[in-house]
């Protein structure tokens, strides 16, 4: 195994325009960004400067590692590994070493400081936003496996059966399809349940004339899906419903015509919303566009009205409009981007 060669150019081009020497890395999800699925949670440090890598991690791991990544310095350390990284920094002499403040532990950070090692925010998280095309690869291949597994459970949409049943009809078939795990909690809602964006699983049972919600993903090699179909179970359609249901792909399918590289997260939210609002329904549209996926089903590039950054080329995010009608039923239509130079392309 290596690491990869684009994620790390792309780190150290980072660290350059920052005046770093090196970032140290302890957020779970960050190291495995760079060395994929191999520690445990809370078992590792990782040093990247602009000449090596460095692993500070149990002495278990040592010599898998040194098998593994022949490219990197693994020093066995059981106890205190910040205090480790802080006495390898010194006899390197390097000084101009940064820590993500936001994911850091209270008590690693203050050694960090100590030692004179700045407080730097997000430089992987906004690192992660540009996607390579392996991991491109690796998301289509998680969509491929959701939208196939929906496909196949819709035979187990028949009156009588619950909410959570159905959710587990989902998540097995995923499982059998090569999903590896699940992007967050799946979401199936029946009837006023789908006028909440974030409904848990229940014990609802399915009737006949109702409307239905899925909002689901599966995982694969630590890559996220995430999308949202909903219909009406049953010949008595609604009006209303027929009305939001085409209003809300409409909406949807605007963003994936008009927008474009360089425009804003809050540029690309506006061509959504004024649709829904034009029609009257902006108050019952009460969440963002989309939102940043990767190796977690919320990253940044946030598609909202409070994001002015601009999304820039190999931007993954969701585009997913919503109306909901409390008490009655709601709807919403989700599918994941990719931004490049001719506008937004599907995750397919």
């Amino acid at each position: 195994m290596r690491i990869n060669t684009t994620k790390l150019k792309n780190l150290r081009n980072l660290l350059k325009k920052n005046k770093l020497e090196g970032l140290i890395i302890t957020d779970f999800t960050d190291t495995k960004y760079f060395l994929g699925d191999f520690f445990h949670e809370d078992e590792s440090v990782l040093l990247i400067t602009l000449k090596q890598i460095i692993v500070f991690s149990r002495s278990l791991y040592e010599n898998s590692f040194k098998s593994k990544y022949k490219e990197a310095l693994f020093i066995s350390e059981d106890k205190n590994r910040p205090a480790a990284l802080v006495k390898e920094a010194k006899k390197l002499n390097l000084k101009k070493l940064a820590f993500d403040e936001n994911k850091e532990l209270y008590s690693a950070a203050k050694i960090y400081l100590k030692a004179g090692f700045k407080e730097s925010s997000s430089l992987i998280s906004l690192l992660r936003t540009t996607k390579t095309e392996e991991e491109l690869k690796l998301m289509r291949k998680a969509t491929q496996i959701s939208m196939q597994a929906y496909k196949n459970i819709q035979k187990y949409v028949k009156v009588g059966i619950t909410e959570i049943e159905l959710k587990r009809k989902l998540e097995d078939e995923m499982n059998k399809l090569g999903g590896q795990g699940y992007s967050f909690e799946l979401m199936v809602s029946f009837g006023a349940n789908t006028a909440n964006p974030h409904h848990l699983c229940d014990n609802t049972k399915l009737t006949n004339n109702t409307a239905v919600l899925f909002d689901w993903g599966a995982k694969y090699q630590e890559y996220c899906a995430d999308m949202t179909r909903c219909f009406w179970f049953g010949p008595d359609v609604p009006q209303e419903y027929k009305k939001i249901l085409s209003l809300v792909k409409y909406a949807h399918d605007k963003v994936i015509k008009e927008a474009k590289i360089k425009m804003s997260g809050a540029q690309i939210d506006k061509i959504s919303r004024d649709v829904i609002e034009k029609a009257g329904y902006g108050k019952y549209f009460t969440h963002r566009t989309g939102h940043g996926i990767g190796m977690q089903d919320h990253e940044l590039s946030d598609i909202s009205q409070l994001n002015d950054d601009q999304i820039l080329e190999n931007y993954c995010f969701s585009v997913e409009p919503g109306i909901y009608l409390e008490g009655k039923y709601g709807v919403r239509w989700e599918d994941c981007f990719y931004m490049t130079k001719r506008g937004i392309k599907q995750i397919k």
